[in-house]
């Protein structure tokens, strides 16, 4: 798939065939994250892979899911991602961290989605649970984990009007409103 068409079909997935993921194609997207630009070239990211079943299911439970949709909303048993990607961090005082973690998650979803992998990238996660479940020692920082599977569901985008928040119709099609390209380009002087 080229890169820019990658691009413009990735969005956040948040329903998934209960398919395995091969551990190839998770250790490639790891790859991927790996040489990601670092500031200063630091590369204070470490990532585990979660793919057993068991902990998936333990992994889930400390895992918030799509804050905007109303009544509270989280994928069925039948929907789950089936893998998962940890972010950790071995040094957040390094004011540059954020920008490294945003670097490499790009990567991944991006080498998911060449891959023909859904992706969501969750940050409303519990910690704590999540380092007890898959045993992260207390010198990595748990930033953000990437649910991973193959999709049970095509997001539609659609221009924003009056609102960032995405929705899901009466058939269960998820929304996601983004913002036009005339509205954030500017050409030469910002008019």
């Amino acid at each position: 798939m080229d890169v820019y068409d990658a691009i413009i079909s990735r969005r956040s997935i948040r329903r998934f065939h209960q398919r395995p993921v091969r551990l190839d194609i998770l250790k490639k997207c790891v790859n991927a994250a790996r040489l990601a630009p670092s500031a200063a070239n630091l590369q204070p990211l470490e990532y585990c892979i979660v793919n057993d079943k068991t902990l998936c299911a333990h992994l889930f439970e400390a895992l918030h899911w799509a804050a905007y949709i109303q009544p509270k909303w989280t994928p069925k048993e039948t929907e789950r991602p089936t893998a998962y990607i940890i972010v950790l961090v071995k040094d957040t005082k390094n004011p540059y961290y954020e920008r490294d973690v945003a670097l490499a998650t790009e990567n991944i979803v991006l080498t998911a989605e060449g891959e023909g992998l859904g992706t969501c990238i969750l940050c409303n996660i519990e910690r704590v649970k999540i380092k007890e479940v898959c045993n992260i020692p207390l010198t990595l920082a748990v930033d953000s984990v990437i649910a991973l599977g193959y999709k049970a569901e095509t997001p539609v985008v659609e221009d924003m009007k009056d609102s960032v928040k995405y929705w899901r119709d009466e058939k269960e099609t998820l929304h996601v409103p983004k913002r036009k390209l005339e509205d954030v380009l500017h050409l030469n002087r910002f008019s």
